[in-house]
């Protein structure tokens, strides 16, 4: 049993990461419980028939993507980038993009109230980013993240 180990043997508990929630700004942000620096930024866009309606307000962004490169043996060498705003929709970035994964479907339920009256909406992963997309094309939220020893490929132009 460990309680009757000597105190120099017993391990501290794991740490979990944790949110700081920022409702008022639209913005959450993990952390990380060893290094306490950021793991992930997650950007609302409070938008009516997301589970999460009218929890967070309105995160005014300016997401900067740059697009990855063209097939080798295409005639155009590379894109421009694109622009990703709040109020952008799914079906112009995706198509921007080039985005060609099959979504992942998020079904959220509460605790006290096992269905969602709004439905499922659909995760699409691209670079660094998720995008979670609901079913009227608007993007619900987006997903900042940066995987250990690499570098964003995005730019936050302004969180207002």
């Amino acid at each position: 049993m460990r309680i009757h180990l000597p105190t120099t043997r017993r391990r501290p508990p794991p740490a979990s990461d944790y949110f700081f929630n920022y409702f008022t700004l639209g913005l959450d942000v993990l952390f990380d419980a060893r290094t306490h620096q950021v793991k992930k930024f997650v950007l609302h866009t409070n938008y009516p028939g997301h589970y999460n309606f009218n929890m967070y307000h309105r995160c005014e962004f300016e997401l900067t993507v740059q697009p990855d490169k063209c097939e080798a043996n295409s005639l155009v060498e590379s894109r421009g980038a694109v622009c990703i705003t709040a109020y952008s929709k799914w079906e112009v970035v995706s198509r921007a993009l080039r985005v060609a994964e099959r979504p992942v479907v998020l079904n959220r339920a509460s605790s006290t109230n096992t269905t969602n009256p709004f439905g499922s909406t659909f995760c699409y992963g691209y670079q660094d980013i998720i995008f979670e997309v609901m079913s009227n094309n608007y993007i619900a939220s987006i997903t900042l993240y940066q995987p250990e020893g690499s570098r964003p490929r995005y730019a936050v132009n302004s969180i207002a």
